[in-house]
């Protein structure tokens, strides 16, 4: 998997590791008209804990079915509507300063809010949180049944780390839990976003009824792979980066390291535990040309995790993640 890294301004040293902050915009993460959004129903995957540097290793989700579950957006008189291919059709307002849920309509049902759900708040980074109330119209059958409807919401961005998706996929990460519902019914979504794409990769979606004496009861669990998301792609962006293929990643016990240098220069490779420890320096030498560094690491990376590798060449330094799930 080739990535591009730009040229880090400061040394790293041993400081603690961070994880590439996801802020969410419109710009960035916004619904357009014309975009189309598919997914795919797998194994429940449990959402794991909130908190920085966490590692979500959906690796192993298999499939449930083959079918898709394809949105396609478009212009509805000012706002964007979501037509899925199973017939329902799902309406939002996109101001700069939020993505707001109007309702849906199936069938012969439909939801009509006049006070919406607000889904995101941009800009949206972790540890931000927000709630409200929302109220509006359900019909079924043609308007043979109208009932009121009312409810809360509320949203909080309470995690950042690493998911890896089926396929060895792995994106830094940005999870939001929204909360919505009545007196007697919840659903509870975690939704994993990344920098460079811009709807969900993943979501986990949980449904709970509520007793009168606020006893919960699990209905359904399900979680939904967006097949769109793809390893980034190599994009020269200047003549100041540094070209390398780091093999695998997710890596269990070895890593490959390849490299071309145009020049002649010292290259030094080090390794870092997740807490920002140096465990060791796996290269330090000058070199020219195509290089390949393949090292068994296992001694140094026995716990799960995220490692550091810094690589400098010459007065330059560049960094990958490494992460280690297994």
């Amino acid at each position: 998997m080739k990535r591009l890294f730009t040229l880090l301004l400061i040394a790293l040293g041993v400081t603690p590791l961070l994880f590439s902050q996801v802020t969410m915009t419109k710009a960035d993460h916004g619904f357009l008209s014309g975009l189309s959004h598919e997914c795919v129903a797998v194994q429940y995957q449990s959402p794991g804990e909130s908190g920085k540097n966490c590692v979500w290793d959906f690796s192993k989700a298999t499939l449930l079915n083959d079918d898709k579950s394809i949105a396609t957006l478009s212009d509805d008189a000012g706002r964007i509507k979501a037509s899925r291919n199973d017939g329902c059709e799902f309406f939002f307002n996109i101001t700069e300063n939020a993505n707001e849920y109007w309702g849906y309509k199936t069938g012969n049902a439909s939801l009509q809010l006049t006070e919406p759900i607000v889904k995101t708040k941009y800009p949206q980074t972790y540890g931000t949180q927000f709630s409200g109330k929302y109220a509006g119209t359900y019909t079924v059958g043609d308007k043979n049944y109208t009932g009121r409807v009312e409810g809360t919401y509320s949203t909080y961005a309470d995690a950042i780390g690493v998911i890896i998706l089926p396929g060895d996929v792995s994106f830094s990460a940005l999870r939001v839990k929204t909360t919505e519902g009545t007196a007697s019914f919840e659903r509870v979504k975690y939704l994993w976003y990344a920098q460079e794409v811009r709807l969900p990769l993943f979501v986990t979606m949980e449904d709970y009824s509520i007793a009168a004496d606020g006893t919960r009861k699990l209905l359904i669990a399900q979680s939904y792979l967006n097949t769109q998301a793809k390893n980034p792609a190599v994009v020269r962006s200047s003549a100041d980066t540094f070209l390398f293929q780091v093999f695998p990643n997710p890596f269990r016990d070895k890593i490959q390291l390849s490299y071309t240098l145009t020049e002649k220069a010292l290259v030094t490779v080090t390794l870092y535990a997740p807490g920002g420890a140096q465990l060791t320096t796996l290269v330090s030498q000058v070199q020219s040309g195509t290089q390949t560094l393949s090292k068994d690491v296992s001694k140094y990376t026995q716990q799960p995790g995220v490692y550091l590798l810094k690589i400098t060449v010459g007065d330059k330094i560049y960094t990958e993640k490494l992460v280690k799930a297994y």
